[in-house]
C-alpha cells in the first residue's frame, strides 16, 4: 500500500497530466490540430475524474468540471470556423 507521500505524489502527477493536455488544447492555434488536442484533453480529464469520483469533493473536481465546459465551448467555436467542403 502507498504511504501518504507517495499517494500525494501520484495524485499530483495525475492532476498535472490533465492540466497539460487542457492547456495544449486552449493554446492550439492550428485548427487542423484542434480536434485532436480537444480529444486528448477530454480523455485526460475524464481519466482523472474517474480517479477522484470516490474521493471527497475538492477544488480539483471543480476545476475538472470547468475545464470540460471550456473545452465544449472551444470545440463548438472550432466547428463553426471550419470552412464548408
Amino acid at each position: 500500500m502507498l504511504d501518504s507521500r507517495a499517494e500525494f505524489s501520484a495524485s499530483a502527477a495525475s492532476s498535472a497530466k490533465w492540466q497539460e493536455f487542457y492547456q495544449a488544447a486552449l493554446l492550439e492555434l492550428d485548427n487542423g490540430k484542434m480536434v485532436q488536442r480537444i480529444s486528448e484533453a477530454r480523455h485526460a480529464i475524464l481519466d482523472r475524474a474517474e480517479e477522484i469520483l470516490t474521493s471527497s469533493p475538492s477544488d480539483e473536481r471543480s476545476a475538472l468540471n470547468d475545464a470540460l465546459q471550456a473545452l465544449r465551448v472551444l470545440e463548438q467555436s472550432s466547428a463553426r470556423e471550419k470552412p464548408a467542403a
